[in-house]
């Protein structure tokens, strides 16, 4: 029998998740809410979504609905691809019509699973499971209505469950639909490996000025990766292995993880500079947006508020030195005039503050 996967939200992430399935050979439902159906029922009139440059095709989703409990119904694997703002609503809506031994992944991490999971203990069914990938395995953006030009598809993928004994359950099903994925330690790794906490915010925070200029119509891997700028992300990146580590994580460098996710493009190097100047895929890609539409919609909306300010609370926990992530931070407030200190998830607002590594780690692990 065929596989069924649900991919909810009908963005640019999961609109070219869709075309990737299907062309695997693998039904999809896919899902947004009523008041995001536009893209629904652009695809709907078009009778197709397009992806062309690293991944090519046409696809027509088995089921285009605003409709969770018909987007979940009968998925062996059900797939969040949405900002991560967003996680609360489309994992919580989502467990009310969760079936036995269903699992539900969110694909973009920034502490999704740890931000939902009691929530989702008590609305969805008790064996049900709760994974986060550590990012979006597709650098895309559109073009046209259902068109996707697709920049890279990461090589290489990590998930885990929350708690961290139901990985096992997870990848069973999740690599049914990506062979590429490897299960991590738990969702405090994929959390902390997600790949664009080092790389939005210091290019676009030390280049306020010519993005403004610009509009944001500027090359972002081409123009703004200078070796200063690097070096920043170089020390953002040296502060997240060193909090990771006082968790018991072995954390791989930003450098070797883009060498694994994106090796098959040329990517390679030892430094955040000498990486992103390897980088042709995404050398192109323009953001197109206002620094303050950046702000929120991408960098600072995500990177800072679901990990810089997590990073640095846990450093404070753990008496580690976080400086370049602060630096950021606090630049950011200064520059975008936004409170992004008390906005940001905390490890007192995901239920860990005061706690030793210790008892972090097995809270993970067991949920308890």
């Amino acid at each position: 029998m065929v596989k069924r996967a649900a991919v909810l939200g009908c963005g640019s992430g999961g609109m070219t998740m869709a075309v990737d399935l299907g062309l695997k050979g693998f039904k999809v439902n896919l899902f947004d809410f009523p008041e995001f159906s536009a893209n629904l029922k652009m695809v709907e009139e078009k009778g197709s979504i397009e992806a062309y440059g690293n991944l090519e095709g046409k696809v027509e989703p088995d089921v285009l609905t605003t409709d969770m409990a018909e987007a979940v119904e009968g998925a062996d694997a059900i797939f969040v691809t949405i900002r991560a703002y967003g996680a609360e609503r489309f994992i919580l809506e989502a467990a009310k019509h969760m079936k036995p031994g269903q699992v539900i992944m969110n694909w973009s991490s920034y502490l999704a699973a740890l931000r939902t999971y009691k929530g989702f203990t008590g609305l969805a069914p008790e064996d049900a499971v709760l994974g986060e990938g550590a990012i979006l395995p597709y650098f895309v953006k559109p073009t046209a209505p259902g068109v996707l030009n697709v920049f890279g598809v990461k090589a290489h993928l990590w998930a885990a469950a929350m708690p961290g004994d139901k990985t096992p359950l997870l990848m069973k099903a999740v690599k049914e639909f990506f062979p590429n994925c490897e299960a991590a330690v738990n969702v405090l790794y994929t959390s902390l490996t997600n790949p664009n906490l080092q790389v939005h915010v210091a290019p676009a925070l030390l280049n306020t000025g010519f993005w403004e200029k610009t509009g944001g119509d500027l090359e972002f891997y081409g123009t703004l990766m200078t070796p200063k700028v690097a070096h920043v992300m170089d020390l953002i990146d040296k502060e997240r292995i060193a909090v990771g580590k006082a968790l018991g994580l072995e954390l791989l460098p930003k450098p070797e993880v883009l060498k694994m996710e994106y090796g098959q493009y040329g990517v390679k190097g030892e430094t955040m500079y000498e990486v992103y100047s390897t980088f042709a895929s995404h050398r192109s890609w323009r953001p197109g947006l206002s620094l303050d539409d950046f702000a929120a919609k991408t960098a600072f909306g995500e990177d800072i508020l679901y990990g810089y300010v997590f990073i640095s609370g846990l450093g404070d926990q753990f008496d580690i030195p976080t400086p370049a992530i602060d630096t950021m931070v606090d630049l950011a407030e200064i520059v975008l005039q936004r409170d992004f200190w008390n906005e940001g998830a905390t490890a007192e607002s995901l239920g860990l503050g005061g706690m030793t590594a210790e008892q972090i780690v097995d809270y993970v692990m067991t949920g308890k």
